[in-house]
């Protein structure tokens, strides 16, 4: 299904600023659950809800950039920013099961919900440094690739404008009032 516009307007450039407004929030808040029991127990499931909605507002965004990339010319830039934009999908994803597994293995060593009436299982230091590790990686990995495919994007809508050329100073024809 490609989205193309709404109400008139493209809707590519509608849909990517949710993903990139969440997916950084999600990534903040994974660390800090992984890192504060009491972060979990008061944001844990908004963190969780947060990516879901991340992960799928990013599958509007790569979707509705497929109905955009027929209509704009196409150039280097362009097909740098389609080559890479696919991967922001599974590592959303990665993003939101690590943010699960961290719930999930606080609650089991609490034996909360979905764990009650079963022993609780603690984990150990070793487990905790892992996910303390994996989490950081993939939140960092995760916005690294979001910043660089924003900026091919933005590379590639402005490079051919007088707004994103290189130029030594102001054209001929601006004048500071």
């Amino acid at each position: 299904m490609d989205i193309k516009t709404i109400f008139g307007l493209p809707a590519h450039p509608l849909f990517v600023h949710v993903p990139v407004v969440l997916i950084p929030l999600v990534a903040l808040g994974a660390i800090a659950m992984v890192l504060s029991a009491r972060v979990r127990e008061r944001l844990g499931w908004t963190v969780l809800g947060l990516a879901i909605v991340a992960g799928l507002s990013t599958q509007l965004a790569v979707s509705s950039g497929k109905g955009l990339q027929h209509s704009v010319a196409n150039s280097a830039s362009l097909r740098h920013h389609i080559r890479i934009a696919e991967s922001i999908r599974p590592l959303a994803l990665l993003l939101f099961v690590v943010a699960l597994v961290v719930m999930l293995a606080d609650r089991r060593g609490r034996g909360a919900w979905p764990y009650a009436g079963r022993p609780r299982a603690t984990t150990g230091t070793p487990v905790r440094a892992l996910l303390v590790v994996a989490t950081v990686v993939v939140a960092v990995g995760t916005n690294i690739r979001l910043f660089q495919i924003g900026d091919s994007g933005a590379k590639a809508t402005w490079e051919r404008t007088r707004i994103g050329a290189a130029s030594p100073g102001p054209s001929p024809g601006d004048q500071r009032r």
